[in-house]
């Protein structure tokens, strides 16, 4: 009811609707509505098709999508034909990001996935995160059109199987031409212990992030000549977690990038590897650490796992390290298990001014004062030492007490 000349007036039911669609959010234009949706994960972003029927279809604008097969409570074909009709919907329109998680049971017809990448490759995709589960690591294969894809920024894939084996010589990747995808800047690749592949290899002139694991498992297949290979020049972040390739050669990376090396340089046999022997299996890991240690030492900022720093420091203790000068700006040197003092490289310590330190739980406090009491009386540069939740109250009340090499070093918890 409103009051009009002192009198009241009936609105009628419709009239109220026409009042509503002239104002709030329906004023608002279809791209302006479709950037608004694009922040939702596309099963919220359908449900705005009850509202009326202006945006019946909006939700098929939207440049993004983000879907867990999950949602459709086992039913594959229903699955099947909501993505078929969001990527059939608009061919003109590019997408900006296509998320898809999935199981390996809805992917049993190779020709469903090979229409879904041709489609996004169409649509000019930028960033790709494709995600299958299965619970017996089986794969699927990615089609070829991927590898033709020129708008790629960022490309994520976990359990999926990048070549055929006929292909393995002529690709990188293995079967990824990073050449191919001349802006590809973001590459994360989970591998399965379970490939054939003699040889991973990255190369790239605009790659910048790369995330490199496999994960560990002791009847893996991969075989102890397995090799990593990273050619890119402008890297700027390089995680690389590997605990079973036999070896891992780095050709360039950006100078000032920030590097996370969780590696055992010893194969997935695990046997530790004296290096000071005159054979071949210690020359070569010799060669592999000589390897990484030059291609890394321009970097600013470095986070290490124990296992990774015990065998540099074994090495250090046969060839002479380079001096890590740069990382003076930051380091963040995690250890997961705290070690003797002698752990830790002099060329590590020598300019530093930002350490975070981080122990697992079962660590004893005697062996965490350890750690600290290294880098406090060892860093004359030191600016800021961090420990992590994992260093107790009463330990860290006892580092603060620590007599300094630094009289600008502050100790903090985080």
């Amino acid at each position: 009811m409103e009051k009009r000349f002192g009198k009241e007036k009936q609105v009628s039911s419709e009239e109220r609707r026409r009042r509503r669609s002239k104002s709030g959010i329906n004023d608002l234009p279809d791209p302006l509505l479709c950037h608004i949706l694009s922040f939702l994960p596309t099963k919220d972003s359908v449900r705005s098709s009850l509202l009326s029927k202006r945006w019946r279809n909006i939700w098929l604008q939207v440049p993004v999508f983000d879907l867990d097969s999950v949602q459709f409570d086992n039913d594959v074909s229903s699955f099947m034909e909501f993505v078929d009709r969001f990527l059939e919907s608009d061919k003109k329109l590019a997408l900006d990001r296509f998320k898809l998680m999935c199981s390996y049971e809805d992917l049993d017809d190779d020709s469903v996935l090979k229409s879904w990448i041709d489609a996004l490759v169409r649509r000019r995709v930028r960033h790709l995160d494709f995600q299958v589960n299965s619970d017996d690591n089986e794969l699927v294969w990615m089609p070829l059109s991927l590898y033709s894809c020129n708008t790629l920024v960022s490309l994520s894939l976990y359990h999926v199987a990048l070549c055929g084996f006929e292909l393995a010589s002529a690709v990188s990747l293995p079967c990824l031409k990073l050449a191919s995808c001349p802006v590809l800047e973001k590459l994360t690749v989970i591998r399965d212990p379970f490939e054939l592949l003699e040889i991973m290899r990255v190369r790239s002139k605009s790659l910048k992030t790369l995330t490199l694991g496999i994960e560990d498992d002791q009847d893996c297949l991969l075989g102890d000549d397995h090799v990593v290979e990273i050619d890119a020049p402008r890297l700027e972040h390089m995680s690389l977690c590997d605990h079973l390739s036999g070896s891992i050669i780095i050709h360039s990376i950006a100078p000032y990038a920030s590097v996370n090396i969780d590696v055992n340089f010893e194969g997935k046999d695990g046997y530790a590897l004296d290096l000071d022997d005159d054979d071949d299996d210690s020359n070569s890991k010799r060669t592999m650490i000589r390897n990484i240690l030059t291609r890394i030492f321009t970097v600013s900022r470095m986070e290490i796992s124990s296992v990774t720093l015990q065998v540099i420091n074994d090495y250090s203790k046969l060839e002479m390290l380079p001096q890590f000068s740069n990382l003076s700006w930051d380091l963040s040197l995690i250890k997961r298990n705290a070690q003797s003092n002698s752990s830790v490289p002099p060329c590590f310590v020598s300019s530093l001014k930002y350490v975070e330190l981080a122990t697992q739980g079962t660590t004893r406090p005697s062996s965490q004062m350890k750690l600290a009491i290294y880098f406090l009386r060892n860093c004359a540069a030191l600016k800021k030492l961090t420990l992590s939740g994992s260093f107790g109250y009463d330990i860290i009340k006892k580092i603060k007490k620590i007599p300094r090499r630094s009289r600008r070093c502050i100790i903090v918890t985080g």
